[in-house]
């Protein structure tokens, strides 16, 4: 059945498969496991590629996001957002200053398990039932408390667009 509905989204016009199903049965369908869920909660973001509906757009290792798509709305209003489509975590510094890291566990290669410790300053991993609560500083540098660094990448801000580089 699973592979009916794979085949047939793969057939039919993204738009329109979204139109019918909505994000959620493309996130039912996906092949992986649940490392590759898009979106709910603070786990935002839409599409593998993007495209200019979607509010970013990838070319290569680059990513360019619009900061003013409603996709990137939880950024600002939480200063932190699970860009899930790009498997990246996005932390707002300040107004005209953002980081972003992978959002793969560096401890246990999970993803989409993460919540973020404002007066601490970490990412904090959940995984697994009872959550193993590792925690990651955002400064690039300094180990988290598994002896990892959380991976960052190369941003860039200009006029609302966010640009980084994996």
């Amino acid at each position: 059945m699973k592979n009916k509905r794979r085949e047939f989204l793969k057939n039919v016009c993204p738009t329109v498969a979204l139109a019918f199903f909505g994000v959620t049965m493309l996130e039912a369908c996906s092949s992986g496991g649940e490392d590759d869920i898009a979106g709910g909660g603070n786990n935002s973001g839409s599409g593998n590629n993007g495209d200019s509906n979607s509010g970013y757009t990838v070319n290569g290792n680059t990513v360019t996001i619009n900061l003013s798509h409603s996709t990137f709305s939880s950024l600002d209003s939480n200063g932190w957002m699970n860009f899930t489509a790009q498997n990246m975590l996005l932390l707002k510094i300040d107004s005209s200053t953002y980081r972003a890291f992978t959002n793969s566990c560096p401890h246990q290669g999970r993803r989409n398990n993460w919540s973020y410790n404002t007066s601490a300053d970490r990412f904090v991993c959940s995984e697994g039932q009872s959550g193993h609560g590792n925690n990651f500083p955002t400064d690039c540098q300094t180990k988290g408390s598994t002896g990892d660094v959380l991976k960052c990448y190369t941003t860039t801000y200009n006029n609302g667009v966010l640009t980084v580089v994996k």
